[in-house]
């Protein structure tokens, strides 16, 4: 009762301080909340897609294939593709075999993300394998120059297996003879969907881009009746088929509808028909082999494809970049970061540190140490870009040290000495009073002082500028790019030019080279900032219990 009696007679404006109060609480509350909320998402977000890549591709192709493909002018000869063991692929699309078989690609790097040269080997024409080969792959077009020709499927297999990067094809009875051997068959997609010119042209600014894999089943099912549904014009969707028993029909069903039928408005006996359905009939869809559907490129429908795989693997940590960074690892542009921040740390630590003291314990606290605050805080806030240019004039144009480590190096050094320097001297601050009385009483020189009583309890703070300027350091990208360079091989000297982590992403990202190997480097550099953070906290935290500082 008597609770109940104090809280009645608690007057109106106290209660309103109370709500406010609480309001208040609970809106800073909200704020951390949502501060938090947001950077553990981006942070989230970027180690999500650092270890897991998560590609979708547009092809001309469907998602999936056969190891044995049915090759010639009738589509009536099976051939299989080979590769060595060591190229890491599982499958091709038509367009990829063409490429290869043609010269184009000379590099594994532009299909497997491998470093290996491509060497090709097809049987010779007059063979109905190798005619049909040619016909289904390479057409009207000549073969690669470094192709070398072979008289039967136990040659090829035996040269596929005995060089690296080799590639070759042979026919369904050689498969028998790749046991025991050092090459592995090869999935080809070959299947193309072609529809109506009106349903891939502009119309009201609206364009069908490309189909993923349930909406093309839906289409062709018949789950899906007009091309607006999936992105398209405002058409009614018509399906032209092949006859149920045909076996490019069985094959689609089985790799684009996972066994489902197809539900076909027209059934055309072959390519002809079907391609004049598709001219003639307006919102009309089918499919056919890619060899036929070079025939009419313009109605080719770009089909997405989704990869989902681990980024980032052992292999990344400790193979070099190659190819511009598109294959290899970062090993050589960890190590570069790792030089990069030694050098600096070496450069501005002392001289923030003693620059820190003086300011502190000798200069007279006059006009002139205020302007050298102000000026000192104005760099702290100065972009970085400004940093890089200054570093590119003085240190790479007048001092002629060149693009590289060292020109880098003491640019950096310029842009975190005022954070060094700030953040020192707010630590010396810190010490109090009688820590420098007590000494001095006791016969201590000046010097003496500052390294015995002032120095020791004001490390904790100099170390948490250091950190903080670490960081900055490690993120920076603008300023190395116009005095540091951007060449992943591992410097070999203080003029060599070096990329570090953040100036490989940037490129990476920049040059559209590849958004899964930026991801990747993203998440390496939070986690090493991660690394570098904790492990020097808990340095500090040790170190401030052995100097017994509470500061």
């Amino acid at each position: 009762m008597g609770q109940r009696v104090r809280k009645k007679n608690v007057s109106w404006n106290t209660r309103k301080v109370r709500n406010k109060e609480r309001v208040a609480k609970g809106m800073l509350w909200a704020a951390a909340v949502i501060t938090i909320g947001i950077l553990l998402s981006i942070i989230g977000y970027i180690l999500v897609r650092g270890f897991v890549s998560d590609v979708r591709t547009e092809y001309k192709v469907i998602s999936k294939g056969s190891e044995t493909v049915m090759m010639g002018e009738r589509h009536d000869i099976p051939v299989s593709v080979i590769v060595h063991k060591g190229v890491k692929v599982t499958d091709l699309t038509a367009e990829e075999l063409r490429s290869l078989f043609m010269g184009a690609t000379t590099n594994w790097g532009l299909v497997s993300e491998q470093d290996m040269k491509v060497r090709t080997y097809a049987l010779r024409r007059d063979s109905a394998v190798g005619d049909a080969f040619r016909y289904s792959v390479v057409r009207d077009a000549a073969y690669g120059d470094g192709i070398k020709f072979i008289d039967t499927d136990e040659e090829i297999i035996e040269n596929v297996a005995s060089m690296k990067g080799s590639i070759g094809y042979i026919s369904l009875k050689g498969l028998e003879r790749i046991h025991g051997k050092k090459v592995k068959v090869v999935v080809v997609r070959t299947i193309a969907v072609v529809a109506n010119r009106e349903v891939l042209e502009i119309r009201n600014n609206v364009k069908l881009r490309y189909l993923n894999e349930s909406q093309l089943a839906d289409v062709f099912m018949g789950n899906t009746r007009n091309w607006r549904d999936v992105g398209g014009v405002d058409l009614p969707i018509r399906v032209v088929g092949y006859p149920e028993n045909d076996p490019l029909t069985k094959e689609f069903e089985e790799y684009a509808l996972n066994g489902e039928k197809v539900d076909p408005v027209v059934t055309v006996k072959d390519f002809e028909n079907l391609s004049k359905m598709l001219e003639k009939t307006p919102g009309a869809v089918g499919f056919c082999r890619y060899q036929d559907a070079m025939n009419i490129k313009d109605r080719m429908v770009k089909l997405e494809r989704r990869i989902v795989k681990a980024n980032i693997t052992p292999s990344f940590f400790v193979k070099p970049p190659k190819r511009a960074g598109v294959v290899g690892g970062v090993s050589t542009v960890i190590v570069n970061t790792i030089y990069m921040i030694l050098l600096t740390l070496l450069f501005s630590t002392p001289i923030g540190v003693m620059a820190a003291i003086f300011l502190t314990e000798y200069a007279k606290q006059g006009r002139l140490v205020k302007i050298l605050r102000f000026g000192t805080e104005t760099l702290a806030g100065i972009p970085s870009i400004i940093f890089g240019l200054f570093g590119f004039l003085f240190f790479v144009s007048i001092l002629k040290l060149g693009i590289g480590l060292l020109s880098g190096t003491l640019t950096i050094t310029m842009m975190i000495l005022p954070t060094i320097v700030r953040a020192s001297e707010e630590a010396v601050k810190a010490v109090p009073v009688s820590y420098r009385e007590g000494s001095l009483a006791l016969g201590a020189t000046k010097w003496q002082t500052i390294v015995r009583s002032v120095l020791p309890p004001a490390t904790p703070g100099i170390l948490t500028g250091v950190i903080l300027a670490i960081g900055r350091a490690i993120g920076e990208t603008a300023a190395l790019l116009f005095t540091m360079g951007t060449d992943y091989r591992m410097v070999k000297d203080l003029s060599s030019s070096a990329r570090t982590l953040s100036v490989h992403l940037y490129i990476l990202v920049k040059e559209g080279l590849s958004f899964e190997r930026a991801f990747a480097t993203g998440t390496i550099l939070i986690v090493v900032i991660l690394i570098v953070n904790f492990t020097t906290n808990r340095l500090v935290g040790r170190m401030a219990k052995m100097s017994g500082s509470k500061i």
